[in-house]
């Protein structure tokens, strides 16, 4: 019945006049037709409530997460060893005076730590 009757309904717009029936309900129900139209702005309601905030997530993540904890993470331990090869390359001299010394400030540094 009610494939029936909206078949009728139907037929009772478009049916003997083409485009014309439309045109004629177009004008008759003009904020109806505006929706359809617009399929019930749908896609727009979409985009906002879906498409925009997970692009907003995705640039975050891109930018942020990747780009400087991930980032970050991976360039950390090159950048410590290259620090310490720098700092090592300054005492590492190959004189035997120097590295007396640095012995006598260890032991110095220790003992101090000790009595304090």
């Amino acid at each position: 019945a009610v494939a029936a009757l909206g078949i009728w309904v139907a037929w009772k717009i478009w049916g003997g006049g083409g485009l014309a029936g439309g045109e004629r309900w177009a004008k008759r129900l003009p904020g109806v037709h505006r929706a359809l139209v617009h399929k019930y702005w749908v896609d727009e309601a979409y985009a906002v409530t879906v498409e925009r905030p997970i692009r907003g997530l995705a640039r975050l993540c891109s930018k942020v997460v990747d780009g400087i904890l991930i980032e970050g993470a991976v360039h950390a331990g090159p950048f410590v060893a290259k620090l310490t090869g720098d700092l090592g390359r300054f005492s590492t001299t190959g004189n035997v005076r120097n590295y007396a010394l640095y012995f006598l400030a260890g032991l110095l540094l220790l003992f101090w730590w000790l009595v304090s």
